[in-house]
């Protein structure tokens, strides 16, 4: 059943991604630049678990765009910066509103208290799961629908 549930979200979110232009890969890219801010690309690769290689293929679509900027870190000439511009938070608020939507068209026969307490069961198993990365697959802005 789980693994059921999980295609069938899996595939409705991916829809929401793609029509705000995102792959779900590039979402998570947006998410994390806007919770943590700039990043260098290696460690932003370290943080998506993807190869530098493959990261340069999401990121390049995204700068093309103006959602993101790669720029060289003045403390370290060597390494870039991926920064996200306002064009790019936009985009990432319209997604992420998309994506809430699917969550409530999911999770439509719930009350809002069960609703609640899934959500709260989730962040336990994704946490265990994940030795406590509270921000794993998700940027911390949508976290803060869990309370």
């Amino acid at each position: 059943m789980l693994a059921l549930l999980g295609h069938e979200a899996m595939r409705r979110l991916r829809d929401a991604h793609t029509a705000n232009g995102l792959t779900p890969r590039q979402f998570h890219v947006l998410g994390l630049l806007h919770d943590r801010g700039p990043l260098a690309q290696t460690d932003l690769a370290t943080e998506t678990d993807t190869a530098a290689s493959v990261l340069v293929t999401q990121l390049n679509p995204l700068e093309a765009e103006g959602l993101v900027t790669r720029t060289r870190d003045p403390r370290d000439r060597r390494r870039h910066l991926v920064v996200l511009t306002d064009a790019g938070q936009q985009r990432l608020r319209d997604a992420a509103a998309a994506q809430q939507e699917v969550e409530d068209d999911l999770f439509r026969s719930l009350t809002d208290t069960q609703r609640s307490q899934l959500t709260q069961l989730l962040v336990l198993v994704r946490d265990d799961l994940t030795d406590g990365n509270e921000h794993c697959g998700t940027p911390a802005s949508l976290d803060g629908k869990t309370s």
